[in-house]
């Protein structure tokens, strides 16, 4: 805000991220930059699996994780690990920022809150500190948000009420997500 202001900085897309294709000859149209936005998530989501899986980085976050002091006390430096994730956090939510200026052709200030609220939500759909339920979280929610109110045959401006009661719904009966663990009724 102090570089920039709080202005809406509107641009010209380039001519390459212009128009799109019908598909099938149907009313269904696909944007180029609706295009390149999908193709740009799965190489991200794809590089974040495999770093968090693959790598001795990952594994290192993995560690800090699941324990800070015992991580520690195996030489991970700990501080290191959770500067480095915020970094990729960083990283990944700036990705994020750049296909959707494509997409709205704007940027402003406050373009991320409702993107950044459903991103929680999908990660609390899909399990907290699984990459991969927080994809399939994702694909749920972006889901329910587009059939959802064709499905019930309610207006489409209700998208958020339907996204937000299925998280609702999935926290009361699956707390730990639709890929979480699965909690027993013991307690220690």
């Amino acid at each position: 805000l102090r570089i920039f202001g709080p202005k809406i900085r509107v641009y010209v897309k380039p001519p390459l991220l212009k128009g799109g294709w019908n598909i099938l000859g149907t009313q269904l149209f696909v944007t180029r930059t609706g295009v390149l936005s999908v193709i740009l998530s799965i190489v991200l989501m794809i590089a974040l699996y495999l770093l968090v899986r693959r790598t001795t980085l990952g594994r290192a976050m993995r560690a800090v994780a699941e324990d800070k002091d015992t991580a520690a006390l195996m030489g991970i430096d700990v501080d290191q690990v959770i500067v480095r994730t915020f970094a990729i956090g960083s990283l990944l939510a700036g990705a994020a920022g750049v296909m959707l200026g494509f997409h709205n052709s704007q940027v402003n200030a406050t373009m991320g809150f409702i993107p950044g609220i459903k991103a929680f939500t999908a990660a609390v759909l899909g399990g907290i500190g699984n990459v991969p339920g927080a994809m399939f979280g994702g694909l749920v929610l972006g889901l329910a948000e587009s059939l959802g109110p064709t499905v019930l045959n309610i207006p489409s401006q209700y998208k958020d009420v339907i996204a937000f009661a299925l998280l609702v719904l999935v926290l009361v009966f699956r707390p730990t997500g639709l890929l979480g663990e699965v909690l027993s009724g013991k307690r220690a």
